[in-house]
């Protein structure tokens, strides 16, 4: 019962955006599946699934794109990240200086990289912002947000931060 429920879980965020559990339930008891907040709440935690960008999407395919293949945890104090043949220091400096405070330390080798996280709930949090840091951005992220057509101009300042902000989606 349960790796049916995960099973059509997965089937359903890869299939259309969601955004909340109770959208999860409502399309979970559309296939038949009667579950529970709390036994979802569960599975998104047991499945390792972030919110990015407003919906819930799956580890490996938040990487889609980037030098990251798949994101598995070893016990509550290793998350283990499988990389493309030859990126693991790389992911691993860019874990490094993205100053992640739960982390302890990473190791790499050629395609794989250890990091090290205190307890549980550092492993947890790790794993959302390690998702955060090489998912790509998407279009409907960066398309920059219309300005209403009375606005006032944007002072110096005003234009150097939001020139700034666009850079860092770029």
């Amino acid at each position: 019962m349960k790796t049916t429920r995960q099973q059509n879980i997965l089937e359903i965020i890869g299939a259309r955006r969601v955004a909340t559990q109770q959208q999860l339930a409502r399309e979970l008891r559309r296939r038949g599946i009667e579950a529970t907040q709390s036994s979802i709440s569960r599975d998104i935690v047991e499945l390792g699934l972030t919110k990015l960008q407003g919906r819930y999407t799956a580890p490996q395919a938040a990487f889609a794109g980037s030098p990251v293949v798949a994101v598995d945890t070893a016990g509550d104090n290793l998350i283990v990240i499988k990389t493309v043949i030859g990126q693991a220091s790389a992911t691993a400096l860019a874990i490094d200086r993205a100053g992640i405070s739960e982390i302890v330390g990473t190791v790499a080798g050629d395609d794989t990289l250890m990091v090290a996280v205190k307890d549980l709930d550092a492993q947890r949090a790790a794993i959302k912002q390690i998702t955060r840091l090489f998912a790509p951005v998407t279009v409907e992220a960066a398309a920059p947000r219309r300005q209403p057509s009375t606005s006032r101009p944007q002072s110096n300042g005003a234009r150097r931060r939001s020139a700034r902000s666009s850079a860092r989606l770029r």
